[in-house]
């Protein structure tokens, strides 16, 4: 009879200790139920001019840390949204930016339909221009690739990897540095550089652009990436002092239309 007491000592302790772990998961259980009751939801779909959706556009709320971007169907979801009134900013390259005013419902889901317009004029003279000098500036890539300052990445690598995007290009630079972010995009930055986390300068087609992310274009539409981590050996034209060339220096080049 001595030996029945420990027994049912540990059964007793057994039942009272899978007792708190129940009430401790109803409790995570109910708070995330809570959570999820007093945030809200936007889901929609983006489209262009002729009504096709737009992929990779990214969709944030102003003032906000909540991102997401475009499936092939031009649809998002951003959820766990704080209610009330919010803007919603849309954005990919090659398409004017959109500020959309949106109520946030406690709880429930609002559905929203945006169209972004093209930022290039269509006009055919402007286009065969703009080709002509994108040649020009393509031969001044493939000028520096040979000479061998810098990191280059071609087309052709770029379709034997075929990355999801575009950060997945430069892992095996020397110098590269790629921190995760937000919807699964990368920051790229350069080792050694003056501050920690100093972002480069990015140029797409010979234009500074600000605010850019490495992944904010999609890795089908590039034909070749020079990459710079600091201010020596920079080509002459995109080392100016407005810019952060001290951080590094990308230039991205776009594809021609039909190639």
């Amino acid at each position: 009879m001595t030996r029945l007491a420990p027994r049912r000592f540990t059964l007793r302790s057994a039942l009272v200790a899978t007792a708190v772990v129940l009430l401790l998961a109803t409790t995570r259980a109910n708070a995330q139920t809570t959570d999820i009751a007093h945030t809200g939801v936007v889901t929609g779909t983006v489209t262009d001019g002729a009504h096709q959706p737009i992929e990779q556009v990214e969709v944030s709320v102003v003032g906000g840390s909540a991102t997401a971007r475009t499936d092939t169907a031009g649809e998002f979801i951003l959820a766990g949204l704080t209610p009330g009134r919010a803007n919603l900013r849309f954005r990919r390259l090659g398409f004017e930016p959109v500020v959309l005013a949106a109520e946030i419902p406690m709880g429930d889901t609002t559905d929203v339909d945006v169209t972004l317009t093209v930022v290039a004029q269509q006009l055919k003279g402007v286009i065969v221009q703009a080709d002509a000098a994108k040649i020009v500036k393509l031969a001044e890539f493939e000028d520096r690739r040979r000479q061998g300052i810098g990191h280059f990445i071609t087309r052709a690598q770029i379709e034997q990897r075929r990355p999801i995007r575009l950060s997945d290009m430069v892992r095996q630079v020397p110098g590269a540095v790629l921190v995760p972010g937000v919807a699964r995009q990368s920051t790229l930055y350069f080792a050694g550089a003056p501050h920690q986390r100093c972002p480069p300068q990015y140029w797409v087609d010979g234009i500074m652009i600000t605010g850019f992310n490495i992944d904010d274009i999609d890795p089908a539409d590039v034909e070749g990436i020079e990459l710079y981590s600091g201010p020596a050996g920079l080509p002459p034209e995109y080392n100016r002092s407005r810019g952060n060339t001290i951080c590094g220096l990308v230039l991205i080049w776009t594809r021609l239309p039909g190639n």
